[in-house]
């Protein structure tokens, strides 16, 4: 009786061994799916356990390689000592997906001696860029930024937006996706104080192209555009529902007008002036007078603003070309670069329409723009063909210091925290002088936006963006 029961439980057990592997097999897609086949990606259950087991041994603990940490949705949306890895909703463009997906023996981690991730894996990163790079919580990265530079890239359809706070970009647009072409690049960006809408001056090379003034809001929706050729600077007015808009230079000439703009809703007047190529432009906080330049004559513009009446100013001595122009904040005085000349030039506006041009201050090579401090203390200059940064004392209306570093390779666009506490400065880095921390060979080489701490004028932070970094544009 005994060797029986013994018999019939070992038969049992080996029918319940047999059922219980069998189900594992017949249920293990269920209980362990492949993460090909993931609906809803969430980044604990999904992202973390590919970056714990794939780069923990090297972004992890207390000295992660570069910089970059990735034991942690916050830790890898901060990015590395060179910027951002993810951009949401961009996977082509955030510097994780474009290392996992290089070809050959560059792809990454492969290049530093370990395996390469999975197909599967690569592609559920790139399907949780592309979706927003959601984390735990369900938010989505830097959705409620405030402080936001917006950079132009010259030959580049796109804007890259920068969280001045985090040193990032976290969004990147395409114009492609708005009607503009490949060959379509942004001149200028112009942001409302508020930060609800922002402004790009567009234009082309290739003719027949769209151009003209685009309106976006914070989100970085479409919601209005004005056409016109060869869009310039744009400039606020800080107490009406308008902007000016000035012209881009062109060797053949072009339009003999600006155009004043209605915020709300693109509405355009001409202003007629006597000469092409009105671009720099700056309008007093009084809101009274704009003041624009040809880079094809030296004649200063006075623009009335509450009649639209024109009048001129002729520039005297050697010729500048004045480029752009910076406003003091109390409207008193306005510096302007000259191409030509390789100065800047101070003029007192204190009087409009009346204008005293007062001296000149050799600071290099093809300066391009300007940017005071909020609290008018001293004045930045990109000096484009000498790869560095002029500082103007402007009480004493001296050069102060110039700045020169490495990633400083043809610095163009210039703007000013809120606090007066850094200045970023857009570098083009056209010949790839500056290769950059990801350099590949056959990319167009990376450009840069270099952060100075104002009140020891060092750099202390270089952050690398999209080829051709060029002006930048904030709500300051």
């Amino acid at each position: 009786m005994l060797r029986r029961s013994f018999f019939i439980t070992l038969v049992f057990g080996v029918l319940l061994a047999t059922v219980l592997v069998s189900g594992c097999d017949l249920l293990g897609d269920d209980l362990t799916p492949s993460i090909g086949n993931v609906d809803v990606i969430g980044f604990e259950p999904h992202i973390q356990p590919i970056l714990d087991r794939q780069c923990a041994s090297c972004h992890g603990g207390s000295r992660p390689r570069a910089g970059l940490s990735l034991e942690g949705w916050t830790q890898l949306i901060q990015g590395s000592e060179f910027g951002e890895v993810v951009i949401p909703f961009a996977s082509e463009d955030s510097r994780m997906i474009q290392k996992l997906k290089r070809v050959g023996d560059d792809t990454h981690p492969f290049d530093q001696g370990k395996d390469r991730l999975s197909e599967d894996e690569v592609n559920l990163l790139t399907r949780w860029v592309d979706e927003g790079a959601i984390g735990p919580l369900g938010a989505v990265p830097f959705s409620n930024s405030i402080n936001l530079a917006y950079i132009a890239h010259a030959d580049e359809p796109y804007v890259s937006v920068l969280d001045m706070d985090a040193f990032v970009v976290v969004r990147r647009l395409d114009l492609t996706q708005h009607g503009f072409s490949e060959r379509a690049r942004v001149h200028h960006v112009a942001v409302e104080p508020d930060g609800a809408f922002w402004y790009a001056s567009v234009g082309s090379y290739r003719i027949g192209d769209l151009e003209g003034v685009v309106k976006f809001n914070r989100d970085n929706g479409f919601v209005a555009q004005y056409e016109m050729d060869d869009p310039g600077l744009i400039a606020l007015n800080p107490s009406e529902d308008a902007m000016i808009v000035s012209r881009e230079f062109r060797s053949d000439g072009g339009p003999k007008n600006m155009i004043e703009l209605r915020r709300s809703d693109l509405v355009a007047v001409q202003i007629p002036v006597s000469f092409e190529a009105s671009h720099a432009l700056a309008v007093r906080p009084q809101a009274d007078y704009a003041f624009s330049a040809s880079m094809a004559a030296d004649q200063i513009v006075i623009v009335d603003l509450a009649n639209l009446v024109v009048q001129y100013y002729p520039v005297a001595g050697v010729s500048h070309s004045f480029r752009d122009f910076a406003m003091a904040p109390n409207g008193r005085k306005m510096w302007g670069t000259g191409v030509t000349s390789g100065a800047v030039t101070l003029l007192s506006v204190s009087n409009p329409p009346h204008i005293q041009q007062r001296q000149s201050l050799n600071v290099g090579r093809d300066p391009h723009y300007l940017t005071y401090l909020p609290d008018a203390s001293k004045v930045y200059v990109t000096v484009t063909g000498e790869d560095k940064v002029a500082v103007l004392d402007a009480y004493q209306e001296i050069i102060d210091k110039t700045i020169t570093h490495p990633a400083l390779k043809e610095p163009t666009g210039i703007v000013t925290s809120s606090d007066g506490r850094y200045v970023f400065v857009a570098s083009k880095n056209t010949l790839g002088d500056f290769e950059g921390r990801d350099a590949v060979y056959g990319q167009k080489p990376p450009g840069t936006v270099v952060v100075i701490d104002t009140a020891q004028n060092e750099v202390v932070k270089v952050i690398e963006v999209g080829p051709g970094a060029t002006t930048i544009g904030t709500r300051f």
